[in-house]
């Protein structure tokens, strides 16, 4: 590159992404979103609030960045959990409105040419663009509908100060382990553990219940899917492996 060289097209990618539990797929969608946000922007694309928003069907998403509508659709979910995005119908058989939404973030200053004397998009001591109005109760606290990242129960933050570090796994990246009770999972359910990830992380997901240990709930329902299997008292096993005759 030289002082005059032009730069491709690309999309805005907010530095606050590298530090989320996001999935990739998730990052990169919100990336398209924020982009096409600005587009709306330029045209009024604005709702009865003064809310931005865009309207981008799924189908299109999918095409764009190259990925099934399953995936898509959950990428949109992870985004609607962290507190990035909120999605309203706009009637029957249309595609829904889509609105960005922009966390409350510390300026990041630039000293080079690609901010061309511009303001930053995120400015210190907004709170995400949902058109509600600051009073006495929450001046300096996040919006309502601006969810930590994370999104970690109280016991799970004491683990992680505890010298416990805590990652997320499952489909919606809402399943919170150490690496310790990782491995132990991986000993002690071979082949199903990633079952289990799954399963408690659609369940979380669906219901929105919270638990004091996610491990512990993994082997909970371990050992209670292991008390179905076995077979009840007074009836034979009939049961055979391969080769072996009754």
């Amino acid at each position: 590159m030289t002082a005059g060289t032009e730069l491709p097209a690309y999309l805005p990618y907010p530095r606050f992404l590298l530090e989320t539990d996001l999935s990739h797929t998730a990052r990169e969608l919100y990336a398209l979103l924020l982009d096409r946000s600005t587009l709306s922007q330029k045209n009024g694309w604005q709702d009865s609030e003064g809310r931005t928003y865009i309207v981008y069907p799924i189908a299109e998403i999918a095409e764009m960045l190259d990925k099934g509508c399953t995936t898509i659709k959950g990428a949109l979910n992870e985004l609607d959990a962290a507190g990035l995005l909120e999605r309203r119908r706009a009637g029957f058989s249309c595609a829904n409105r889509l609105y960005v939404k922009v966390p409350d973030i510390p300026v990041v200053q630039f000293s080079d040419q690609l901010t061309d004397g511009k303001p930053p998009l995120i400015r210190a001591g907004n709170r995400p663009t949902d058109s509600r109005k600051t009073d006495l109760m929450t001046v300096g606290k996040p919006s309502p509908n601006q969810t930590n990242i994370n999104n970690l129960i109280e016991s799970q933050t004491k683990r992680a100060s505890e010298g416990q570090p805590l990652a997320a796994y499952g489909r919606y990246k809402n399943v919170f382990l150490s690496d310790a009770e990782l491995l132990e999972l991986e000993q002690d359910f071979p082949g199903k553990w990633e079952y289990y990830l799954d399963r408690l992380s659609c369940h979380i997901a669906s219901t929105g219940k919270r638990y004091k240990s996610h491990a512990a709930t993994i082997y909970k329902w371990a050992q209670e899917d292991a008390a179905k299997e076995k077979p009840k008292k007074g009836i034979p096993d009939y049961s055979f492996k391969e080769g072996e005759s009754l």
